[in-house]
């Protein structure tokens, strides 16, 4: 991959074995794998390939033009947009199958009016606010929603669902709460014949974490899925992502010369500066300026001036024998040290979600340990 600037190596070995562990952690119930922000910069088609052969129960996504990516890559699988869908995109959504979340009753009413002209039906998931505070009806409103979509020719309420705002081990204690209005939700459904085949509320804090299931039968995990847990914790998971670039130019400074823009680093001795060709615009992330480190030949080396656009420059003075050519990790394992996406959001002031989702589409991914089938298979049952 040396023709490439900077390239991403895609363990599909160790998202196949983060699967299979998170599926035993889920006890029995399906697993919808989240692929949204192209499957967490690891790339939504191979991905969604690779994890419904091995038994994923459906795809979480985004929006509308994630879904529709995986449907023109012929993935037939359930596809459920978790977020919102703004009114220009709902017919296309419609004829592509894709499962939406309904948060109101006036959105109910939009979209059995969709389908009344279109003379399809639309499987829906209703999204019950039970703390988030963002997107959902309120707990007391589920019941006549619920109602509303039954009633609705051409609507199917598939699933119910909500969502927890802080479901690790150092949480307030806020899921609890949040999963016992939800089970309350799921009783009054239940009481009125309204309950739907999917039920979930469990990302992958919350099934990491072994929170009740609250009468679910399906968990979405999205971080989990690619390796990484979303409080920092070590465990089974295995980072799949590797990031890496290459040395491009080499040189030798005296000691005070200045690196990059507006000058802010000087070497503090005769220093050996290397060039790399990612920047920015890659995902390298600006505030990784003087403070991120990489690996070269298994050593650990600082990023020194300012990230640029397309380039930043490291120091790698006590490498010995570093030459233009040698693979630079800039996130993953080298030898004996390793980057992950924790330590890197620690040097951004972010969190490791946005370090994944950043990494940008000029960065060229492979697909190791494991291959995708030609065809992405669909899947039987309720959610489809």
């Amino acid at each position: 991959m040396l023709h490439a600037r900077t390239w991403a190596d895609v363990d599909l070995g160790a998202l196949a074995r983060n699967f299979e562990r998170l599926r035993e952690r889920a006890g029995g119930a399906g697993v919808m794998v989240v692929a949204k922000a192209d499957a967490y910069g690891h790339g939504a088609v191979p991905v969604a390939w690779h994890l419904l052969a091995r038994g994923a129960t459906a795809l979480g996504v985004g929006d509308s033009s994630e879904a529709l990516e995986l449907r023109a890559a012929g993935v037939t699988a359930p596809i459920l947009i978790l977020g919102a869908v703004v009114p220009g995109e709902f017919e296309d959504v419609v004829r592509g199958g894709i499962h939406l979340t309904l948060h109101s009753a006036d959105r109910a009413r939009a979209l059995r009016r969709l389908v009344r002209g279109l003379d399809l039906a639309l499987k829906v998931h209703l999204k019950v606010d039970t703390g988030m505070g963002r997107l959902g009806c309120q707990p007391e409103r589920a019941l006549g929603i619920a109602r509303e979509v039954r009633r609705a020719p051409g609507l199917v309420l598939e699933g119910v669902c909500t969502h927890l705002a802080a479901a690790g081990p150092d949480a307030d204690g806020s899921a609890a709460l949040q999963l016992k209005r939800f089970r309350r939700v799921l009783k009054e459904l239940e009481s009125d014949g309204a309950l739907p085949p999917w039920r979930h509320a469990h990302a992958s804090a919350a099934l990491l974490n072994a929170l009740p299931d609250a009468g679910c039968n399906l968990v979405r995990p999205g971080l989990a899925v690619y390796g990484l847990d979303p409080a920092g914790g070590a465990g089974p998971l295995e980072p799949a992502l590797r990031w890496c670039t290459q040395v491009v130019f080499l040189k030798d400074h005296r000691r005070g010369a200045r690196i990059g823009y507006g000058g802010t680093w000087a070497a503090p001795r005769r220093s050996r500066i290397a060039t790399l060709p990612v920047g920015y615009n890659d995902g390298y992330r600006f505030a990784f300026s003087n403070r991120a480190e990489v690996l070269v030949r298994g050593r650990r080396c600082p990023v020194v001036g300012r990230v640029s656009m397309d380039y930043v420059c490291v120091d790698v003075t006590r490498v010995p024998g570093a030459q233009v050519g040698d693979v630079v990790t800039l996130l993953g394992r080298d030898g004996a040290q390793s980057i992950d996406a924790h330590e890197m959001a620690r040097w951004a002031d972010t969190i490791p979600y946005e370090i994944l989702c950043g990494i940008g589409r000029r960065v060229r991914r492979r697909y190791l340990g494991g291959a995708a089938p030609e065809a992405p298979p669909g899947r039987a049952g309720p959610a489809r």
